[in-house]
Parts: C-alpha cells; structure tokens; sequence
C-alpha cells in the first residue's frame, strides 16, 4: 500500500510539473506561409496582409501584390495567398515562345517614333479564381484585355488593390469581377455585358483542390469555351495529396477537348520546377493546354 500512495503522489507531481512547463511557454506569434514569407500573427481576429515580390523575368518587371494571410473571421484567407502554381502561369504566358497565338500577337512593340502599340485587335482573356491576380497583372502587361474573376470578395479587393498600383503601365487595365463558378447566370452575362464575345483564352492556376467545387469548375470553362470555339484553356495545377483523384479532373474533359502538358523547356530553368516527385513521379506543377475538338 505504501508503494501504491508513493507511486500515485510521484505520479501526481510528475503531471503537475508538465502542466506548469506547458502553460509557462508563450503562444506561437508567427507562422510562415507559402515562399517562407514570415507574418507576425495578431491576436484579434482582424484580416491580416503584406506584400510579396515576384519577377516577371520575359518582362524584365519586378512587382509587389498586397497578399492577405487571414480573412476577418480570422480563419486562413485561400483567396489572399499566392499559391504556387501563379507564378508558373504568369511566367509561361509572357514567356516569348509561348507557342499560344493569343500572347504572341500582343506582344508589345515599339514604333520607329519609339511610342509604344499593340496589335489592333487585343486578345480577350478571363482568368478564374484569380486571387491575388498574378497571372492577369502578366497577361494586362503583354496588352490583352484582362477579365480577372474571382467568387471571395477578399480576392476582389486585394486584386482591385495590385492592379490599381500598376496603372499607369497597362494600355488596357484588367477588370475585376465577381464569379462564382457554376453559377452559368453569371458566366454568361459576364461574356454578353462585359466581354461581348467569347474570350481567347481562359486560364487559372491552383483551383483543382476542392472536390466539391470540380463540377461546377468544368461547367463554367465548358460555358466560356463552348462547343465550336477556337479559344484555349491552359490551366497550371500543383499535384498535391492524391495525383490519380486531382487527374480525373483533367481527364474529364478528354472526350470534347484535346488535351497537352506544356513541356519543360517552357519553365524556369531551376532545380523546383525541374525535381520530379519521387511518390509518383510526375513533376511538382504541370501547364495543360486545352482546345475543342473539331
């Protein structure tokens, strides 16, 4: 018995001692987030931002978005970050051999008289799930008529925000627009009131991670690249969790629209993009370009 009351207070102090050591740490205040990018986290639920810098390496442009780590609610902002495979996409479309006749006809020249002009038709180009507007800062700079949706208000502001401060450089600024997907209301009043007719291009990055939300992505490209069209789908995707589950995605559109994988020697000539996953082999983000089936 005196074993077991010895036993049972040496255990009573042992967890005491680990209760006081635990509560004796301070809270974590910083966390890092995509591109080791360190925020000092507020212990109110206000929406908290900053600024990442990105080179536009073809452009020759070094530029700063205003990214938001958390939304007011206080849980973390999806549609603040600057999510991985952005960058890739905006480095692709302005990259002067991107082989998609939409970008290379707006390729930004100068005059004898060294005045800058655009071709005289600009291509039409919509981006869903814009974020931060990265890739559609990048296509407004080449010269295209940038449509930039998004359905987070967040998005909306912060990309109303980043466009607003490079004014000045753009011959056409980029429009924003609220665009939930599946809502084929909106998406069609957005091709008839705003860009009166369909777009050349419709493109987005990082949007295939949410299982619930595929159908109604696939239905809103389908709407603005119908049946008949001539425009291209180029989407740049990170494989994250499950390669075979996120493929299904891309795969569902095989049977109306011809499918590629953009090669390597469209990206950055760097040891990320050129590592291979050694789970499944496939490489850390992928381009697809897509076109109707005639």
């Amino acid at each position: 018995r005196a074993f077991t009351m010895a036993s049972v207070s040496a255990m009573i102090l042992w967890w005491t001692l680990i209760f006081v050591v635990l509560t004796s740490i301070p809270p974590v205040t910083s966390y890092t987030i995509l591109g080791g990018i360190d925020q000092e986290k507020k212990d109110d639920a206000e929406s908290e931002s900053s600024f990442v810098t990105q080179k536009l390496r073809h452009l020759q442009k070094q530029i700063e978005l205003r990214i938001q780590s958390h939304e007011p609610s206080g849980r973390v902002s999806m549609a603040g970050t600057l999510w991985e495979a952005s960058p890739l996409l905006a480095d692709y479309i302005t990259n002067p051999a991107c082989p998609l006749e939409a970008f290379q006809r707006m390729r930004i020249h100068d005059d004898d008289d060294g005045n800058v002009r655009l071709q005289p038709q600009p291509s039409t180009v919509v981006e869903l799930g814009s974020g931060v507007g990265l890739a559609s800062l990048a296509a407004a700079f080449l010269g295209c008529r940038v449509f930039a949706t998004d359905g987070s208000p967040s998005s909306i502001r912060l990309m109303n925000e980043n466009f607003e401060k490079y004014a000045p450089d753009f011959a056409m600024p980029p429009r924003t627009l609220r665009l939930d997907w599946g809502d084929m209301d909106a998406a069609q009043s957005l091709i008839q009131s705003e860009l009166c007719c369909l777009p050349d291009v419709i493109m987005a990055s990082d949007v295939v991670y949410s299982y619930s939300a595929r159908e109604e992505l696939a239905a809103t490209i389908r709407l603005l690249c119908p049946k008949g069209h001539s425009g291209r789908v180029v989407i740049a995707h990170r494989w994250r969790t499950d390669p075979a589950d996120e493929g299904s995605f891309f795969e569902s559109f095989d049977d109306d629209f011809d499918r590629e994988e953009v090669g390597m020697e469209f990206l950055p000539d760097d040891g990320y993009h050129r590592t291979r996953n050694m789970m499944d082999m496939r490489y850390p983000i992928s381009i697809f370009e897509m076109r109707r089936k005639c």
